[in-house]
């Protein structure tokens, strides 16, 4: 099969590392003629990743006019989900994808209820950083305890309700891998905690460095919406991960068996850590975890969730909805309009100063 994927972003950005350049590599693995960024003439399934632009409408439409089939994939709404697309051509690029694929149950029913979204799939997150196995590796014995916590310092927010808690457990040391631009400002207001900066060439080995992760979303609606892509990467990767109880975390643990893990507090995060302290604590997570967690979100089996999905698509009609633009965004935006409108204006201007960026098109 003849596969063109359009990554939003390169492989140092999260979202398109997972979503789009591992589904990839892991499709060529399969046999299949996957490309980035190449649809030519010929493709069967093109799939557009999270960013958008009027372009991009239009080669969708081309696309589809040539009998590919069109995903579009996108794992964020609310406010985030603008800065990949503006409104205007979101409400289009959701009209024109013959299916439209995210991350999670969160995340589809908000497509659907708020975005008018006709059909969507729930296709997983695959695990992180191109493993090819679970990680073996014994996990580290030495004092003091190193918990690591990591993401884009955007969310830091999720971070800082228990960074003050971790910092005054005895023997403990706090880790927290980030921009590197926001790390001076952070290390300023957390001195006990040691920021480092995110590389994708160096953060396996700092991850393996340390004994658990701390893995907050209970923050916002948006927040908890949010996958389990850092939680099975740190389990795959060799370290336990500590999560809060919001819906993906949470439906996670059980299926990895791992539901002593979770917490939603700063007194019940504690009794987590002491019960996780010990190197066979951690071991007996990991020997019931890594195999559940491997056999259903490696790069394989996330793949062939994908193929399974496009051959139920092949003979299926699509539905095709028309709305008005301002009642679509009155209720995508769910009362802030104003900034809808001012990342619509922000993409016109760069599109004036910088041409249409959206993605590279390779014929």
């Amino acid at each position: 099969m003849r596969i063109a994927i359009f990554p939003g972003y390169d492989d140092s950005a999260a979202s398109s590392r997972i979503r789009a350049h591992t589904l990839q590599r892991s499709l060529v693995s399969l046999g299949h003629d996957a490309r980035i960024g190449d649809a030519g003439p010929h493709a069967d399934v093109v799939l557009v990743q999270k960013r958008a632009s009027r372009k991009t409408i239009a080669m969708m439409k081309t696309w589809r006019a040539q009998g590919s089939l069109v995903i579009f994939d996108l794992d964020d709404v609310g406010r985030d989900l603008w800065y990949s697309a503006p409104p205007s051509v979101l409400r289009r690029v959701l009209e024109v994808a013959d299916i439209v694929t995210t991350d999670t149950a969160g995340h589809r029913l908000v497509l659907t209820r708020d975005y008018d979204a006709d059909l969507v799939e729930i296709i997983p997150d695959t695990i992180d950083y191109f493993p090819n196995a679970p990680s073996m590796l014994s996990p580290p014995s030495g004092h003091p305890l190193r918990i690591l916590w990591f993401g884009n310092a955007a969310n830091i927010a999720l971070f800082t309700r228990y960074a003050r808690v971790i910092e005054g457990i005895p023997d403990v040391e706090l880790v927290a891998v980030t921009n590197v631009a926001r790390i001076g400002e952070l290390s300023n207001r957390f001195p006990r905690t040691l920021f480092l900066p995110w590389a994708r060439e160096t953060f396996v080995g700092i991850l393996q460095s340390c004994a658990l992760t701390l893995l907050p979303h209970d923050g916002t609606e948006t927040d908890r919406l949010k996958s389990n892509n850092r939680m099975i990467a740190s389990i795959t990767w060799g370290v336990p991960a500590l999560v809060t109880r919001t819906p993906e975390y949470e439906r996670t643990a059980a299926e990895a068996g791992v539901a002593h893990a979770l917490f939603s507090s700063e007194a019940e995060l504690m009794t987590t850590i002491e019960r996780l302290r010990s190197v066979e604590a951690r071991s007996a997570y990991l020997c019931v975890a890594q195999p559940a967690i491997w056999e259903l979100y490696s790069p394989h089996t996330v793949a062939m969730r994908f193929l399974a999905m496009v051959s139920r698509a092949s003979d299926r009609q699509m539905p095709r909805r028309q709305r008005g633009y301002l009642p679509w965004l009155r209720k995508a935006a769910k009362g802030h309009v104003l900034f809808a409108l001012v990342r619509e204006s922000t993409h016109l201007v760069s599109q004036l100063l910088h041409g249409d960026q959206a993605f590279e098109i390779r014929s």
